[in-house]
């Protein structure tokens, strides 16, 4: 069943009914319907902004400005008297206004000068966005993700954006050979020229992981020599810890960035990793209230559109309780549930 674009735009504002988003979670299971799923994304978040401006009410001010100018009341002119001045005194003005300048520069313009050189498009939590960049090349971004763009010079000066989080890039290459760069916060630089690429920049350790084309990864530090590994098709590449880079080639493509059809597979992966991701995907706090459970393993392919929907198929696979507090997931055994009550 082929949903409309009215159900798709229902889901994205949270008023799909369970049907709606089983007819959803089919529909996306047939991968020549994702690019439309995330064309239509776009499209509504180009219909309804984060932010709306009340232009009613600024429009009715204007109106009544220019209706009544004699209820606006002019600014006092003064006049201009020439009197001498002093060079001295207009030289110490000067000084101080000129240590003033530049106290401020290095205070509230430094501050200000991220707004005002780059913007930063953020997915929130539970959110998934997809944007499409001046140079054609597009950007899909998990939970709690975002990417920094220069205002100025992107696609003609250089071709350089910044990540927190998780992105899926499907870069285009340009006729001149122009090189597309993602900086993360630990580092690392991945640069390309056209390709698509999955990446995963967190606290604990950023994950690169190509789908086609070719990626040269370039990691240095000051206190070690630089570190660079070139990648192919399929090959993954993890940057821990402790600064080191290591390769796995051949890794299992299907599994390829699956927060974007919140499609979560599971291969003997521990409890505790399963509620990492949870907690990187919806931004919520995942407590296992037994340590024995961190160690139990899941396999398995679960769709989920909320923790919520992901908690209760799991708590059900593995005969778990799970207590759903505000942003917190509490998981514990059947047992443990029963004595509590």
């Amino acid at each position: 069943m082929e949903p409309s674009k009215e159900v798709v735009f229902s889901y994205f504002a949270g008023q799909a009914t369970s049907v709606q988003q089983n007819v959803i979670r089919e529909w996306l299971a047939r991968p020549e319907n994702r690019e439309t799923y995330f064309q239509w994304l776009d499209e509504w978040e180009r219909l309804f902004p984060q932010y709306a401006p009340n232009v009613a009410h600024h429009v009715a001010q204007l109106r009544h400005r220019l209706d009544s100018p004699d209820e606006n009341q002019p600014m006092p002119i003064r006049p201009i008297v020439n009197e001498p001045r002093s060079y001295w005194t207009l030289g110490r003005w000067l000084v101080a206004a000129s240590i003033a300048f530049a106290f401020a520069l290095l205070t509230g313009g430094l501050l200000l000068r991220e707004r005002l050189f780059y913007r930063t498009i953020a997915a929130g939590s539970g959110q998934l966005r997809s944007l499409k960049l001046s140079d054609g090349s597009t950007v899909a971004l998990n939970s709690n993700s975002a990417i920094r763009i220069p205002r100025v010079g992107y696609g003609w000066l250089s071709r350089q954006v910044s990540l927190t989080g998780d992105a899926v890039f499907d870069v285009k290459h340009l006729p001149n050979d122009q090189p597309f760069v993602v900086q993360t916060a630990d580092g690392l630089s991945i640069e390309v020229l056209g390709t698509e690429f999955s990446i995963r920049s967190h606290s604990a350790r950023t994950e690169v992981v190509l789908k086609r084309g070719r990626v040269n990864l370039h990691y240095a530090t000051a206190d070690r020599p630089g570190q660079d590994v070139m990648m192919k098709p399929g090959d993954q590449v993890t940057l821990d810890a402790q600064g080191a880079l290591q390769l796995r080639p051949q890794v299992d493509t299907t599994r390829f960035a699956q927060w974007r059809y919140r499609q979560f597979r599971f291969n003997d992966t521990p409890l505790r990793e399963v509620a990492r991701q949870i907690q990187n995907v919806f931004g919520v706090t995942v407590q296992l209230s037994d340590p024995a459970l961190a160690r139990r393993t899941l396999t398995g392919t679960i769709r989920a559109g909320s923790s919520d929907e992901l908690a209760e198929a799991l708590a059900e696979l593995l005969n778990l309780h799970v207590i759903h507090r505000d942003q917190q997931l509490v998981f514990s055994t059947t047992s443990e549930s029963q004595i509590a009550q």
